[in-house]
């Protein structure tokens, strides 16, 4: 797949093997804690056994290329997406790719934090309170805002919680979700599923609508090229790290896609909530095993999940929109930090848009529609980052054919195309209210979702307008940018 004989230019990817510390085991790994939820098993789960191909399809044609295409961007231009975009298409459209990035975590939020909402309903042993709009958006105001105030003590509260957040809130979880459908089955207790022919593993296609929720399934999958920075500490050749794409591309397919089966074993497609579906089958599970208070329990280490993910996804994204503003590329104002030295302006910005955004819970009818919309808003925006980005490695391998690739991938041209396409089919998806799960006209929630979009999307556009000299910090280096993102 690579040809990894060229030499490494001197600055193009850093020193590339100057600190080996990572295996590639390890660093596929990393990749599977960074793409890795269960807060998107809801929506593949209402399609039964078709979650097979809901899944399947994504991982080949959206996580494959993305992996491929950021391990080449990543040891030939080092400075993640900013730099690539920027070397192809100018300053301009590198800042428009960041900005992306930083709002595709901002509007990612509510929808991440309803799931712990619903997740804290059912702990407490009140599951109705998931369909209360009131109750939704308040939790995700205060919980944001508690991961807020963590992030702004420093690197060091914020990642040990994130890292256990991991363990005890995603991969327990998750592992004991699987095990108790195996355990379910093996004592045949019946299945909300049943397999009748290959036809089975086709998700039921009747328009649009019927499949809208396959875009819950690259949400699951976004995320695999923040990794790409880690080539520089990983041991071996950086072939390795193609080995530890595929590792965790295969990973991360099984535990969604297992994890996805495991509610539909036992939750009815009609009962099924888009906010509390992992709830949902715990309680089932538990009841039907005679232990009912696990399902508190796993629901209650949901929530700490939830909160650690956001812990994670508040710091990184933030930082990197640091850097490219000292960079020159954002007001003075934005670049302030507090005396742990964290983006202290730029975290009290985007809580007061996922403050805004959290009022949908309130305006909508139901919570699952709002999830739906919010997710939407938020994969259409960084579906439109990865367009970038494929569009960029294409455009640097003709104008810039003379640049060392540590990691060349052969046929990069169609496989960039492929994964652009599937950006694009996921940025429609996006557009289309899922059946069943919103009250909304096809051509309001487009409107809805296309208007928010647009909405979030144009701000870097009009500072980079009014863009003005001062706004540099001396010595700041774009090329550092990996480093802290």
């Amino acid at each position: 797949m690579s040809d990894s004989r060229a030499e490494i230019p001197p600055g193009a990817g850093g020193s590339l093997r100057s600190v080996a510390t990572i295996a590639w085991p390890a660093l596929a790994m990393l990749m599977v804690a960074s793409v890795g939820s269960i807060a998107q098993l809801s929506d593949s789960a209402s399609f039964g056994l078709g979650a097979v191909t809901v899944y399947l399809l994504p991982a080949l044609l959206f996580l494959v290329p993305v992996g491929l295409v950021s391990a080449e961007l990543a040891t030939s231009h080092r400075g993640g997406i900013f730099v690539w975009v920027r070397e192809a298409f100018g300053d301009r459209t590198g800042f428009q790719a960041t900005w992306f990035v930083f709002m595709n975590s901002v509007t990612l939020y509510p929808s991440l934090l309803s799931f712990g909402a619903a997740a804290l309903a059912a702990a407490l042993g009140r599951p109705d309170l998931a369909a209360n709009g009131a109750y939704m958006g308040t939790v995700v105001i205060v919980v944001f805002w508690l991961a807020t105030w963590i992030v702004s003590r420093g690197m060091k509260s914020s990642t040990g919680i994130s890292n256990l957040g991991l363990g005890l809130g995603t991969i327990v979880p998750a592992l004991s979700l699987i095990f108790m459908m195996f355990a379910w089955l093996v004592d045949d207790k019946g299945s909300q599923i049943s397999y009748d022919g290959p036809s089975s593993l086709a998700p039921p296609v009747s328009g649009l609508s019927s499949i809208a929720l396959v875009v819950g399934t690259f949400v699951a999958f976004a995320g695999l090229e923040l990794n790409a920075v880690h080539i520089a500490k990983m041991k071996g050749p950086p072939r390795n790290y193609l080995k530890g794409v595929m590792l965790a591309a295969a990973t991360v397919f099984v535990m969604y896609l297992l994890g996805s089966l495991a509610i539909s074993v036992v939750v009815p497609d009609a009962t099924l909530e888009l906010t509390s579906g992992a709830s949902q089958a715990f309680a089932v599970y538990a009841d039907g095993f005679g232990i009912p208070a696990l399902s508190k329990v796993l629901s209650g280490l949901l929530v700490f999940g939830a909160l650690a993910a956001s812990i994670a996804w508040i710091g990184g994204p933030s930082r990197s929109m640091w850097m490219v503003g000292r960079a020159g590329y954002l007001p003075r104002s934005l670049q302030k930090t507090n005396s742990n030295d964290i983006q202290i302006s730029l975290l009290l910005l985007q809580g007061a848009v996922v403050t805004v955004l959290s009022f949908v819970f309130v305006v909508l009818p139901n919570t699952s529609a709002a999830f739906a919309l919010l997710q939407d808003v938020s994969i259409s925006l960084y579906m439109l980052m990865y367009v970038c980005m494929f569009a960029a490695a294409i455009k640097l391998r003709r104008s810039q054919p003379d640049v060392a690739r540590p990691i060349r991938i052969i046929g990069l041209p169609v496989i960039a195309v492929v994964g652009m396409l599937a950006a694009v089919a996921a940025i429609v998806l996006g557009l289309t209210p899922p059946a069943g799960y919103s009250s909304l006209s096809p051509g309001a929630y487009a409107g809805i979702v296309a208007t928010g979009v647009v909405i979030l999307a144009i701000p870097p556009q009009i500072i980079h307008r009014f863009r003005r000299p001062d706004w540099k910090t001396d010595g700041e280096p774009i090329a550092d940018l990996d480093g802290d993102a």
